[in-house]
Formats: structure tokens, sequence, C-alpha cells
């Protein structure tokens, strides 16, 4: 009797201890992300060997401006030998286009914005490419109520113009963040931006206009448009604590597919997923974490992924019927690398950039600027 009372007593500490147990490892392996760090380096180690294959026999014509920013946060210099063929290169073709003008108009500031982006990652210099100084060009679109202009200038007066686009706004903070430049006229620059939240907590790529402030209401945020406003507030200093913020934080956490991806339009897509990768990135969180992972394992990063191509690239889509990727397509492998390299570093491109060219702003600043980045 004493004995099977033994026996009882301890099955039921085994029992209770393993009740415990479960307790406290089933919310861990929950939102475990069903891929490692590790995986996610291979991965992205076949696209910068897809890049490499795919653009040198052209001299590596297009690899600047956006594919240049993944490869240069995966450490790879794309103004180097290995990146060079017949002697030119991304940054070559690049400036020869700036020269005649090509994918850079006064008409879009976007235009600029990105440039400078790109030739931060090629290690150039942004205050002299091309014969243009893109840096200032950019700040002095920097309008009174703090946003960055629609355009460079107006082709009647030749003053930067247009108060509509959120997105040229957002890539004006990014692309001098990039530059290693204080943004001007910060806290105005913050206030309109926040200004344009929309009552569900996100943004659109434009400013709307609405007679009836009823109207607001109908207009759904776009996941894209609010990962960069979240890129932009995170350079102005704004964090969780911020209730912008936190209001675009949860409209992403709505936002957010059961595989712990995300759609655009309508359908879900690698360069949702990269977006809100960035942004989380450069507010300190980990998008492959337990905040970000779903009980099926999936996160920003491992649905991004699920996009890859055997070759490296990327698609746009999946195949409807068996979900499997169906061609590359050049802006979803672009962004894909991005955001692959944001969520391994753990650190934001944009930042590793700012933190390079901080010394050459600084130089610019004080009027004593050398000719190119170190």
């Amino acid at each position: 009797m004493y004995h099977r009372k033994n026996v009882q007593l301890l099955l039921t500490t085994l029992l209770s201890l393993l009740l415990v147990a479960s307790l406290w490892l089933s919310p861990a392996a929950a939102v475990q992300s069903k891929i490692t760090r590790q995986d996610l380096y291979r991965a992205a180690q076949k696209t910068i060997n897809y890049y490499h294959d795919t653009y040198k026999d052209s001299e590596f014509r297009g690899i600047l401006d956006w594919p240049a920013l993944g490869l240069f946060a995966f450490g790879e210099d794309v103004s180097g030998s290995k990146w060079t063929a017949g002697g030119k290169n991304g940054a070559y073709w690049r400036e020869e286009e700036v020269r005649q003008g090509i994918r850079l108009t006064k008409i879009k500031n976007t235009d600029y914005q990105r440039t400078i982006i790109g030739v931060c990652a090629a290690g150039k210099d942004p205050y002299n490419f091309g014969g243009i100084n893109l840096v200032e060009t950019v700040k002095n679109t920097m309008q009174p109520n703090g946003h960055f202009a629609d355009s460079i200038e107006d082709r009647k007066t030749g003053q930067p113009v247009g108060n509509d686009l959120i997105n040229a706004h957002c890539f004006g903070v990014i692309a001098l963040h990039c530059a290693g430049v204080p943004i001007p006229n910060r806290d105005k620059c913050l206030e309109w931006l926040v200004d344009k939240q929309l009552p569900d907590g996100g943004f659109t790529w434009d400013v709307k206009h609405f007679d009836n402030p009823e109207d607001y209401q109908l207009v759904d945020g776009d996941v894209d448009m609010t990962a960069a406003a979240l890129m932009a507030m995170a350079i102005l200093g704004a964090d969780e604590s911020n209730p912008a913020v936190s209001r675009a934080l949860a409209f992403l956490k709505k936002e957010q597919l059961d595989n712990g991806g995300f759609s655009s339009w309508g359908t879900e897509n690698p360069e949702s997923c990269a977006w809100v990768i960035q942004a989380l990135t450069l507010l300190g969180q980990d998008p492959m974490g337990e905040a970000w992972t779903k009980p099926s394992g999936g996160n920003p990063v491992s649905a991004l992924l699920r996009f890859q191509l055997k070759n490296g690239g990327f698609t746009h889509l999946l195949d409807e019927d068996d979900m499997l990727p169906v061609y590359d397509n050049g802006m979803s492998t672009e962004q894909a690398l991005y955001g692959m390299a944001d969520a391994y570093n753990q650190k934001a491109a944009y930042d590793m950039l700012h933190e390079k060219y901080r010394p050459l702003a600084e130089q610019h600043l004080s009027g004593s600027a050398g000719s190119e980045a170190e």
C-alpha cells in the first residue's frame, strides 16, 4: 500500500511537472520561426550569385540603383573587381545615365532620392555624381511646411513644387539619411507625415483631399506605404512610444497574414514583406522574432522566401493552384535582397550607409569636403 501511494505520488508529481513544462514551452514553440538566420543567409547567397551571373555579360549595367543596396548590405563592393567587367561596372553605367538625364527627371524627386541611395551603396560621391550634387538638390526641395516636394523644380518657376506625394516625402528622409545628412526642419518634417496618417493607422502613397471628413474613414491604408512611413518616422527619431508609430505598427499587425506575410493591392507578395522587414529593423524590432512570428512559425522573412526561385531570383506572384513561384521579377528580387539583408544583419542597410557617409556629410557641413567617400 505504501509503495503504491509512493508510485501514485511520483506519477502525480511528474504529470504536474510535465504540465508546467508544457505551459512554459508551448508559447515559445508556437512562435518559433520556421527558418533560421543560416537559412536566410544561404537564400541570400543564391540571390547574390543570381545577380552576378545575370549582369556580368552586360558589364553589370543596371546594378544601380536598388540591387546595389542589398549587395552592399551583404558586404559586396559593387564598384570592386568582382562586380567589374571590361573596366566597367554598375556605378560607371549609372553615372553615364545621370549625365544624360536618363532615369533622372526633375519632375520626380524620387528619381534623385533613389539615385542617392544607389550611389551611396556603390561607395561613390552623392555630392558629385555625373556632375550633379544629388544631396543638395534633394535638401533644397524641403518646403517651409516640412515636406519634401514632389518635383525638383517647376518648369516655369524653377522652384520645388508639389505637396501631394507621401512617398517622395518618405524617401527624401531615407535618401538624406543614407548620405549621412541630418534631416532639415526635422520637427516639421515629422509633423507633416504624421498629419497624413489615416484613421486605420495606415498610410497611402498620396495625400487625400476630401470636403467631407467622413470620407477619410473610407480610405484603407497600404502595407508598403505604411512601412515606408514607419521608416521615415524611425529616422526622424520617433519610436514605439510615439502614438503615430504605435498606430502604424498596429495596422501592420492587423494586416499580417496567417503565414506571416503581407499583401498589397489585394495580392500577397515578397515586396510588402521586404518593406515591413525594413521598417521593423529601423525601429529595432526583429522581423523573425516572437512578436512577428505566427503560430505556424511563419513571419515576414519566411513568407518572403516562399517567392524565391531555384536560380536565386524572386517572383512577384505564386501559382494559384500549387502556390509555387512562377517567373523572376526584377523589382521583387531587388527588394527581397535588401529585405533579407536587414533581417540577417538585424540592422538596417539605411543605417549602415548613414554610418559610412556621416563623416563625408560632416566635411560638407564644415566646408572641408573631400572628393569621395572612403
